[in-house]
């Protein structure tokens, strides 16, 4: 009956998502995992990325500025560059250089100490305006997602409610920035890129099609690893044995789903109503009486329940090498490290950014104390 459905589905709404949303179990199951991270350092405003130097200190994006994090917590903080836009994702070269997206820029390098050298505008004719994640592979190469033709990487709300056909691109380039070609194109706001543990595929996530996608380094082939989240996922970063590591940035719910679908309701709400009150995920949830939705988030005196419909969550996944999720760690609805844009291991530890709550975490390692 489900194939039956679907392909009905097809005919009397071509362009409509037919993947429902997954319910949250096995691997995926809800726990307070998330909000057992203990938090290094003082907060930071907004951060988005982070990557680990090769001088070992700790790099993370926070509005137009990259600040260099040092100390056995990185809590010694100072203003490593300021750029020309904000900056979202980062990577080191193995050379010392800092790459940097940087938003209606492109890709920028920086020197150790904080100079621009290089530089990737454009690719063919087209300008990189909404760069979001950057990866080097063993070999030198370089994988850059750009986000959207249409929004920067900070209108990332507008671009999923206009619900427009996928603009974002793969594109690669050598370890100079120069021979840039498109890979992939028609990408969904591919916010996350990691080059496979055995070097052989390029691994991009999709936030507004929720999927997993890899695509072969060596020929013209792709394949889906998974076609459907219950998040929109985020960034991706290799672990130890070919694990990889993966941020989400909001769960999806049934009532977003639906405002997609109704263009004129939707179009509607985006003309008239502010942005942070429109009915979509949010990066910081803490409440607010004139949101949406918020007789379902609040159980009495102001109480929200854990299990209400998430306005803004926080949630990481560790994946195998095939991309099979084997633990995730969540911060529910009434959690306190929620918009998780990105999570990296960084030796031992696997360090986290939650954008939504301004703050750098230290993720707990092996199961939580609290479940379910």
């Amino acid at each position: 009956m489900s194939l039956i459905g679907d392909i009905i589905d097809r005919v009397l709404s071509p362009n409509r998502e037919i993947h429902g949303i997954p319910v949250l179990d096995g691997a995926f199951s809800p726990n307070q995992r998330l909000d057992q991270a203990r938090q290094l350092g003082d907060g930071i405003e907004r951060p988005d990325d982070i990557a680990l130097g090769q001088d070992g200190a700790l790099y993370v994006s926070t509005g137009k500025r990259i600040l260099r994090c040092t100390g056995d917590d990185f809590n010694a903080r100072a203003v490593f560059a300021t750029l020309g836009g904000p900056v979202g994702g980062l990577a080191c070269v193995p050379d010392g250089r800092l790459l940097a997206c940087v938003s209606g820029v492109g890709l920028v390098a920086l020197s150790p100490s904080g100079e621009t050298v290089g530089q990737l505008e454009s690719v063919g004719s087209e300008k990189i305006a909404c760069p979001l994640s950057v990866a080097v592979a063993p070999d030198g190469a370089i994988y850059l997602t750009d986000g959207s033709r249409s929004n920067r990487p900070e209108l990332w709300l507008t671009d999923l409610m206009q619900n427009r056909a996928p603009s974002g691109r793969l594109i690669a380039c050598n370890s100079s920035l120069s021979g840039a070609s498109v890979r992939e194109d028609g990408l969904a706001w591919p916010l996350g890129v990691v080059v496979s543990g055995d070097g052989k595929e390029v691994w991009v996530a999709e936030s507004w099609t929720h999927r997993l996608t890899a695509l072969s380094r060596a020929e013209n082939a792709k394949r889906v690893i998974v076609k459907n989240y219950s998040g929109y996922p985020a960034r991706l970063a290799r672990g130890a044995d070919g694990e990889i590591w993966m941020a989400f940035l909001a769960l999806r719910t049934q009532l977003t789903e639906f405002v997609l679908r109704e263009r004129g309701f939707c179009e509607e709400m985006m003309r008239t109503v502010p942005s942070e009150l429109w009915i979509g995920p949010v990066l910081d949830g803490r409440l607010n009486p004139r949101e949406p939705t918020q007789i379902g988030r609040i159980k009495k005196l102001g109480i929200q329940k854990p299990w209400a419909p998430p306005r803004s969550y926080g949630l990481v996944a560790r994946l195998d090498a095939k991309g099979v999720a084997v633990e995730t760690l969540h911060s529910r609805v009434d959690g306190r490290v929620h918009g998780v844009t990105a999570v990296r291991p960084i030796g031992s530890r696997v360090l986290a950014v939650s954008k939504g709550r301004d703050c750098l975490v230290e993720l707990p390692l092996g199961r939580g104390a609290q479940e379910g």
